[in-house]
């Protein structure tokens, strides 16, 4: 399943629509919370023929059940959309193709850092999320192989923030001639290595 849509192919601007996944074990754990929920209210309601005292657990256990599922449907429709204009980075969380809030909007020329989140050869994460006071996520799902990150000035809150996003080629294309010389070098390692592992691993099939 194709995982990004790229909408637009035009110079010194982009656009691309990343549809976020909750991780399997918050899809386990929410159902299997609300199908713990819902066998309570089934029990409660059977035994609140006997015990009238009952009744309130089984309307609570209810709300809890409709609450869990209002969750796990409200995470399966988010998605980001990044746009690239001349340099300039916006980033925006939509919810259920409608309601729209900004993440993020940031100077590509002013980013201190960027790169692979996990790395492919140790598995290793590189870098510490807990070093940074503003953590932004708009990432398929972080801890994915594809998933980079990027340490930005965040224009909206005015402060240094570490963002997680997915970036398809294009997108990628449209960060890098904005880069500083030393970021420039690193991402180009980093493309060099990605081809020859993926040869490697191309032969050894």
């Amino acid at each position: 399943m194709e995982k990004v849509m790229q909408v637009e192919k035009i110079d010194n601007y982009s656009e691309q629509i990343v549809k976020r996944k909750m991780s399997s074990t918050k899809v386990t754990s929410l159902v299997l919370s609300i199908a713990g929920i819902v066998i309570l209210i089934g029990l409660s309601i059977y035994l609140s023929g006997y015990f009238n005292w009952l009744v309130p657990v089984a309307l609570l256990f209810l709300g809890l059940g409709i609450y869990c599922s209002v969750i796990l449907i409200k995470n399966s429709g988010i998605e980001y959309e990044y746009t690239c204009v001349i340099g300039e980075m916006r980033i925006d969380k939509i919810k259920g193709k409608s309601k729209r809030k900004k993440i993020s909007v940031f100077d590509v020329k002013a980013v201190d850092d960027i790169g692979k989140y996990i790395d492919s050869k140790t598995g290793n994460k590189n870098v510490d999320k807990s070093k940074f006071d503003l953590v932004l996520k708009a990432a398929e799902d972080v801890d994915r192989d594809d998933t980079y990150y990027v340490i930005i000035h965040d224009k909206i809150r005015q402060k240094h923030a570490l963002l997680f996003f997915t970036p398809n080629e294009r997108t990628l294309s449209m960060i890098q001639p904005y880069l500083s010389i030393e970021l420039k070098k690193k991402f180009l390692k980093m493309k060099h290595d990605e081809e020859i592992a993926a040869n490697t691993s191309k032969k050894e099939e």
